[in-house]
């Protein structure tokens, strides 16, 4: 009897710890009454990686209404690394590409976005209460947004395999109608061998590529001071400069009235433009609490880019001042895939050849065989 009850106060012991550990795991957006809607334009389902500009709006509802006020932090990671076929910028791959802070606006936080990848991106999202606004605990929300390949990289990627296979396919049957049988088998060997040479002089080259790929700059920063009316100051500082692919840039701006910070609430409107490409690939307007904010998002493709500040007290009070205006140009440096990746896929391509040539060699000569019997 005494056994027993002793079981029983452990099992309910247990039982309470673990109602306990849950209601105190992060993430657990529902035992506060938090959820978020995630909306784009156009439809995640039509968007092209690395192509289309999508617009995302992120809807805190409390209690299944709107979240009014409140203060929102956004993280934004990279889908992982695939198992087969690599992305165009493997180097992206499972890191993170955006990180804001805003006070919600209207509702909620929007950005448009040129994701970089096919996968699945995580969504962290950490929400606070204000003072003045509705009253909750600090929450974390984290969800999923699912991204498809582009149809057209994918019907290339198919047609290079056909196109090895069958190069292959008669490159095999030249070899089997070209001698006799050990001639042939010979001359077959000889081109694995060949092919496997060839992988393996990739191989080394892919590592000497990575030994010398080109390393990320000290970290420098861009800096740019515009001077407005009344003693307004815009200071805004991107580090590091030169960004390098895989890494966060931050920019770091302050709004300045007399030399002071600005206490009070700031809309800051940050545009990314590709120069090389001239299309926008991030845009975003937050709303600081005071005269600072330090967006962070990482420029994943190796060309020039510009970016721009717009910032101006958000307050009513304040709705004569003109809006100030930094541009600031950096250089983004892409390192070369990682060598796992290269010999993954150059081993699939010669893979594929030499099926091939197997397929154009054998199958002949035993459909022969068959025909004579």
């Amino acid at each position: 009897m005494l056994n027993l009850r002793w079981a029983v106060r452990v099992v309910l012991t247990l039982g309470l710890v673990w109602m306990a550990l849950l209601g105190t795991m992060p993430g657990q957006a529902q035992d506060t009454g938090l959820t978020v809607n995630i909306t784009s334009t156009p439809p995640l389902a039509s968007v092209r990686p690395n192509h289309d500009l999508a617009s995302i709006t992120l809807t805190p509802m409390l209690r299944g209404k709107p979240l009014g006020q409140g203060h929102v932090t956004l993280v934004l990671t990279a889908p992982p690394a695939p198992t087969i076929l690599a992305t165009g910028f493997p180097r992206v791959e499972g890191t993170t590409l955006l990180r804001l802070e805003s006070a919600l606006t209207n509702g909620g936080l929007t950005f448009q976005y040129a994701f970089p990848l096919r996968g699945q991106y995580t969504v962290d999202l950490t929400l606070t209460p204000v003072p003045g606004g509705p009253t909750f605990p600090p929450t974390r929300v984290q969800q999923t947004l699912h991204l498809s390949e582009d149809p057209s990289v994918t019907r290339n990627a198919w047609m290079l395999v056909a196109g090895l296979f069958v190069l292959g396919g008669i490159a095999g049957v030249m070899f089997a109608r070209s001698a006799a049988a050990q001639e042939r088998r010979l001359a077959f060997g000889l081109i694995v061998v060949l092919l496997g040479g060839s992988l393996l002089g990739s191989v080394r080259s892919a590592e000497a590529d990575s030994s010398h790929s080109p390393t990320a700059a000290p970290a420098a920063s861009a800096h740019q001071v515009v001077q407005g009316d009344d003693g307004w100051t815009l200071d805004v500082q991107v580090q590091p400069s030169p960004a390098t692919v895989g890494q966060l840039t931050q920019c770091s701006i302050t709004l300045r009235k007399d030399g002071e910070v600005f206490t009070g609430p700031t809309a800051v409107s940050l545009v990314v433009v590709h120069q090389e490409e001239g299309h926008t690939v991030f845009e975003t307007h937050l709303v600081a609490p005071q005269g600072q904010s330090t967006p962070s998002l990482q420029l994943y493709d190796g060309a020039p880019h510009t970016l721009t500040v717009t910032v101006r007290p958000a307050a009513e009070t304040w709705r004569d001042i003109q809006p100030l205006t930094a541009s600031i140009e950096t250089e983004v440096i892409a390192l070369h895939p990682p060598t796992p990746v290269k010999v993954r896929m150059m081993t699939l391509l010669l893979g594929v050849l030499v099926l091939g040539m197997c397929a154009g060699f054998f199958v002949p000569q035993r459909t022969r065989e068959r025909t004579d019997a």
